[in-house]
């Protein structure tokens, strides 16, 4: 995500006000106290299945309580983007997350780079609860097939280097 993204910005008191802001003014914003939810539509695909990059709108608070394992959260990460994935593991006050659509762990990271917590999802008109139970167990569930996936991926890698070897690289034998 880029670091000067737009989000439509809904409070509670006056209805659908827009405001054109950064994630950074954003947090800005929650760190004064605002408690203003923004959502947003992801531009990369390391959330999917769940969350569809550019089609389905997600809504991200200030976390206001302790982070779950299976949480989805936006954070920066120490390079400056701006990242939504689902927390995997929480050591005192590390958090550690992965991508729905990713088998390589993100770096470790401190509770406080944890900037938001996606409590729903818009598709198609239908909104679906992101910040419940159930929402949580299907996340770790998702991430517990995390070691078929690898396999998965190593198995193409290996097809498509036995294929090569097999037809040359110009399609010939």
């Amino acid at each position: 995500m880029k670091n000067n993204l737009n989000f439509d910005i809904k409070t509670e008191q006056n209805g659908a006000e827009v405001l054109d802001v950064s994630v950074a003014e954003w947090h800005e914003l929650a760190l004064g106290g605002a408690e203003i939810p923004v959502t947003l539509r992801l531009n990369g695909c390391s959330m999917q299945p769940l969350i569809r990059k550019q089609k389905d709108a997600v809504t991200v608070v200030p976390v206001d309580r302790t982070l779950r394992k299976g949480d989805i959260v936006l954070f920066a990460r120490s390079d400056g983007a701006y990242v939504v994935h689902r927390v995997r593991k929480i050591k005192g006050e590390t958090v550690l997350t992965l991508g729905d659509n990713c088998v390589d762990f993100d770096a470790p990271m401190p509770a406080s780079q944890v900037w938001g917590l996606a409590v729903s999802l818009e598709r198609n008109g239908k909104k679906i609860c992101l910040d419940s139970a159930f929402s949580r167990a299907c996340g770790r569930l998702r991430m517990a097939t995390r070691p078929v996936r690898l396999l998965w991926k190593k198995l193409l890698r290996f097809g498509a280097r036995t294929k090569r070897k097999l037809v040359g690289k110009n399609g010939h034998n």
